[in-house]
């Protein structure tokens, strides 16, 4: 049997995606910028998916702008805006606990004379309002704050952080990384008050190598990608038209799943939770109260993560230490480390993370696996 919880690093495209694409690369291959009938066809598809993608997130299709993931939708906000508004001032503030996308990204804009200021976050991954509001001045350009952090599964209020950083400087620009939240989380961006949005289609049943920027009408971005008047030229480049439909049959069948079972993935983190509550040595570092349904970060204490994730797939169940970008390489996670965890829990930690194919009986078969290999490591560990 093979269990796959790892759907925040990556998800099995949908059955109806991969039939429909199949068609849709028969008789939908023309250039979006032609102007034949071919070309004019794949426009009209093109547009229909941005109408798609702005409806669920509350936006306007002429503020929809397809990337090649989340990971390029996180540079193009970033650096876009950092170089566009340079002029009036050179701060940026997020925090410590964001995608490797984006701290990357900050590392690279401070070697190129940005300041970069990252807000506290306590154990359990909650924002010090307070100190974030000392951090933005009327130097501040823009501030980046996740909406659901990749490894806990953490909901951060970024619509308070956007009243806070909005009311401190009005010309604050405020993105969000909303790869993990988008279609499981309210991502309406008029509510949450952001500007920018990033988002990806391989976490909900799209294919690889698709995502979207959400940049509100009046916000100014530099492109970090030139040749082209694609997209406004703020993403210039032949759109990945098989991505993009699959972006959006995607969002169809997964709205469909969802309203069918609504609280599917809350009632599978539930059960996970309950059965690993039993178990002795065992953290749960994403309780069920502020966390996303979809990820469920735990630490087994005594036993590293690579050991127990190779234990795990012995038995057919497929999880993972972390995010997929930064995972190769480390010995703790630095999330976890970020929020003044101890170094034990950092070091031990696995993410279990869940889709709507997922189900209870998976997570069964997961519990009594996971005590069988816990009884088997620890016994050789003595």
């Amino acid at each position: 049997m093979n269990v796959y919880f790892d759907n925040a690093a990556t998800t099995r495209p949908f059955d109806e995606v991969i039939e429909q694409l199949s068609k849709f690369l028969i008789d939908t291959y023309g250039n979006p910028s032609s102007l034949h009938r071919l070309g004019v066809e794949a426009e009209r598809k093109l547009k229909e998916a941005k109408e798609i993608l702005a409806q669920k997130l509350g936006g306007s299709a002429d503020e929809i702008y397809f990337t090649s993931g989340g990971t390029e939708a996180n540079n193009l906000a970033l650096i876009g805006c950092a170089v566009a508004h340079q002029k009036r001032g050179k701060r940026i503030v997020s925090t410590p606990v964001e995608h490797p996308s984006v701290i990357s990204t900050l590392e690279y804009l401070e070697r190129n004379g940005f300041e970069i200021q990252y807000v506290s976050v306590d154990a359990e991954g909650n924002v010090d309002f307070d100190q974030f509001e000392k951090l933005v001045d009327q130097n501040t350009i823009l501030v980046s704050v996740m909406l659901v952090n990749n490894e806990t599964g953490h909901i951060f209020d970024v619509k308070k952080l956007a009243e806070i950083a909005k009311k401190k400087n009005p010309n604050v620009i405020v993105h969000t990384d909303a790869v993990q939240a988008f279609m499981k989380e309210k991502t309406n961006v008029k509510e949450l008050n952001v500007d920018l949005m990033s988002i990806s289609g391989h976490k909900i049943h799209a294919l690889k190598g698709i995502g979207a920027l959400y940049i509100k009408k009046g916000i100014n971005i530099q492109p970090i990608i030139f040749g082209g008047q694609q997209q406004k030229g703020i993403r210039p480049g032949t759109e990945n038209m098989p991505g993009i439909f699959s972006f959006a049959k995607a969002i169809e069948v997964f709205e469909k799943l969802k309203a069918s079972e609504p609280d599917k993935l809350r009632n599978i983190k539930r059960r996970f939770i309950e059965g690993l509550s039993a178990i002795d040595s065992v953290v749960i570092n994403s309780p069920l109260d502020k966390t996303s349904d979809a990820i469920l970060n735990v630490s087994f204490l005594g036993i590293k993560s690579e050991v127990f994730l190779h234990t795990l797939e012995s038995y057919g169940i497929f999880a993972s230490s972390g995010s997929a970008c930064s995972s190769k390489g480390r010995t703790y996670n630095k999330v976890l480390h970020s929020m003044g965890k101890k170094l034990d829990v950092a070091e031990s930690s696995i993410r279990f993370s869940f889709s709507y194919l997922n189900q209870i009986g998976e997570v069964d078969y997961a519990l009594e696996c996971i005590e069988k290999a816990l009884r088997f490591l620890r016994k050789i560990k003595k």
